[in-house]
């Protein structure tokens, strides 16, 4: 057997293992958008929570400000009519109510800041999704495209769902099918050459000898090839 068909069945045995990693593509493009749908979902029911929590830090700092003045006014009086211990009482619960203002006005800002960002995340996401969609219908038609051009069955990866962000699985499997539509057409015409033995396009084995490199390996297995012909008689 020549090299260069021993290098055409290793090509062949290298898709065909290939092929029997594979699942249905559809499917797991599907599982991935559905997963960006339900990270914006888990984002939108955080931002409701936080809107909640803005509302409640504003009326619970609003209201400890006003018992900080409240405490205020009754020192005042206090210390008006000579009551100083109860005046001091007085001021005590001012310094805390007024300190509970301070700090439900810390966690307001917080939680405003974590709705921004919220917001942000959603909208970039809502935006990846849309291109996911369009992405997947591209993808999948290629595949089938592929398949019917190469009368291969349709392929599958079955190497597990991604445990990820949606978006890197996608793009995994993006690049998975990137592959397989590589080694399904080189599988259909390996080396410049197709399965009846017919060049391909012109200029594809000379492109390949043009390296230096390939041009040496082919000159040593021609090299071969004269040692094993007979002698000329």
């Amino acid at each position: 057997m020549g090299v260069l068909n021993r290098l055409i069945d290793m090509t062949k045995a290298a898709v065909n293992e290939l092929m029997d990693k594979l699942e249905d593509p559809a499917m797991m493009l599907n599982h991935y958008v559905r997963n960006m749908q339900g990270e914006i979902d888990a984002a939108q029911a955080e931002l409701h929570k936080q809107e909640a929590m803005v509302r409640g830090f504003q009326q619970q700092s609003e209201e400890a400000a006003r018992l900080a003045d409240l405490y205020d006014a009754k020192a005042l009086e206090a210390m008006a009519a000579g009551y100083e211990a109860s005046a001091r009482e007085a001021l005590a619960a001012k310094l805390h109510y007024a300190e509970k203002s301070r700090e439900y006005s810390a966690w307001l800002e917080s939680a405003k800041s974590r709705i921004a960002e919220l917001t942000r995340r959603i909208e970039e996401a809502k935006a990846e999704l849309s291109v996911m969609q369009k992405k997947r219908d591209e993808l999948i038609t290629r595949v089938q495209q592929t398949a019917a051009k190469t009368h291969q069955a349709m392929p599958s990866f079955s190497c597990g769902f991604d445990e990820g962000s949606a978006s890197r699985g996608f793009q995994r499997m993006e690049e998975k099918i990137l592959q397989w539509e590589a080694h399904a057409e080189l599988r259909r015409t390996p080396y410049g050459y197709n399965y009846a033995g017919a060049p391909a396009a012109a200029g594809t084995v000379s492109e390949q000898a043009a390296d230096p490199s390939k041009e040496a390996l082919i000159n040593e297995q021609l090299e071969q090839l004269r040692k094993r012909m007979p002698a000329a008689e």
